[in-house]
């Protein structure tokens, strides 16, 4: 087994000691936030792709793999990209301009090696400035902080620039947890956004996660029994944010408005925190192969 698929195997096990299987009520999702959901993924899609994080390069947002045709379509363009490499796994992406849906975008890549699973399967939790009492997974923290003045300095400069323009910030896996951590931060200093993730992990404690739902328009989308949003468990302190959009159809199939339910509550035990157990190929695929680049 490599070493990727060890840490897998043991996140598995964790995850699945952890899991509490209770139905839930929940909701089927409207047309318009379906097509965001699937925008916003592709965008995360292609912060996977190497032509777009290349750190002090610009130009146009593109998948030469055909997983983010809505963004291209868009002419989406990026302003800044980063691949900061860090001891705590990697802060890599892009920040973007989007003339046709008037938005500045900001991607995170998701988990690319070993070394950010490795910070993705430490479970420690430090105190963070974003609340009273708020604490966050060591590892995303650090990383965060490794790319959070640049970052704030390229939003605050693309928001002054492209006046009426919406913010959203985005992210898939360890991309999504970094997605999370930004686009909290991003509030706190002035900014309102939308957050979209997908396949994130827990990203801190219930202190966190409740400070989280309470700024709203928050999207934490799931997909059937991914391994990824099961870790790192409750049992070590660690909550999720609400609402949860869990896709319930399987791999490699088209999502229609009734194969996403909305879940609200923090820490919900139904839709992916009530599956039985867990696996890594529902995390690949959510509105497509989201991280085909890598492949």
């Amino acid at each position: 087994m490599s070493l990727l698929g060890k840490f897998w195997a043991l996140a598995a096990v964790v995850a699945q000691a952890a899991a509490l299987p209770t139905a839930l009520k929940s909701r089927d999702i409207d047309s318009g936030l379906l097509s965001s959901l699937s925008l916003f993924e592709q965008y995360a899609a292609a912060a996977y792709c190497s032509n777009n994080h290349q750190a002090g390069s610009t130009g146009d947002i593109s998948c030469s793999v055909g997983n983010c045709n809505d963004v291209q379509s868009a002419g989406a363009t990026a302003v800044y990209e980063f691949d900061q490499a860090n001891d705590y796994g990697d802060a890599t992406g892009f920040i973007a301009t989007d003339a046709t849906n008037k938005l500045v975008v900001l991607s995170f890549r998701g988990s690319s090696d070993i070394q950010n699973w490795e910070a993705n399967l430490n479970f420690a939790l430090t105190d963070v400035d974003l609340c009273d009492g708020c604490q966050a997974h060591t590892g995303f923290w650090a990383s965060w902080g490794t790319v959070s003045d640049e970052i704030t300095s390229q939003i605050d400069a693309a928001m002054s620039a492209n006046s009426g323009y919406g913010l959203v910030v985005t992210g898939h896996s360890l991309g999504g947890a970094l997605a999370a951590l930004a686009g909290t931060a991003l509030r706190n200093s002035g900014h309102t956004l939308d957050l979209y993730t997908y396949g994130q992990p827990r990203v801190g404690n219930e202190a966190l996660a409740q400070y989280m739902t309470n700024q709203g328009s928050l999207y934490r989308v799931t997909h059937t029994n991914d391994i990824v949003p099961s870790v790192p468990p409750e049992s070590f302190g660690f909550s999720h944010a609400s609402p949860e959009y869990w896709i319930t159809n399987g791999d490699l199939s088209p999502v229609g408005t009734s194969d996403v339910q909305e879940i609200d509550g923090i820490d919900a035990t139904g839709g992916n925190a009530g599956e039985s157990s867990y696996l890594i190929d529902p995390h690949l695929w959510y509105f497509n192969a989201v991280t085909a680049c890598l492949l």
